[in-house]
């Protein structure tokens, strides 16, 4: 027990720590959360970064099981995350990249392919939900030109 010549002084120790532990709460559980934050969107980046990889090279073209390789491997990356997952796939003619590509496509040989994964954040403490917004969105997304695994159309 701590004993003082003066009881006014360890009252007012008490106070002031009293008002400063809340404060010193909220940063150490918000430093927690955003790590937790910036940890699940380096899952969902590399998820969209390993997707795209298996459409670039073609795997699963000639037995038809391309699209679902390349949506199973980011949904395996971002399996450990909480809430919805999605992951779409888009192609455009090589040197076409613009905002309107062929959605649900991986493209032939020689074209550009995007694979965008997303998942809704769900809160790592649940102190902080007052705190963040109702609906945050990770999202990520990744293009490569896909390799030619049979002859490219001109």
């Amino acid at each position: 027990m701590l004993h003082r010549k003066n009881g006014k002084r360890l009252g007012m120790t008490v106070a002031e720590f009293g008002l400063v532990l809340p404060a010193v709460m909220v940063l150490l559980l918000g430093t927690m959360e955003m790590g937790n934050m910036f940890h699940s969107w380096l899952t969902v980046q590399k998820a969209a970064q390993e997707a795209v990889r298996i459409a670039a090279t073609g795997e699963g073209a000639d037995d038809g099981t391309r699209m679902i390789r390349i949506e199973n491997k980011a949904l395996e990356r971002m399996e450990p995350l909480h809430g919805t997952k999605t992951v779409t796939v888009s192609s455009w003619p090589r040197g076409q990249a613009s905002d309107t590509g062929s959605q649900g496509s991986a493209g032939s040989p020689c074209e550009i392919v995007e694979v965008r994964a997303s998942c809704t954040y769900t809160p790592l403490i649940s102190l902080m939900e007052p705190i963040l917004p109702d609906d945050i969105t990770l999202s990520s997304a990744d293009r490569k030109l896909n390799e030619p695994w049979r002859p490219c159309d001109s």
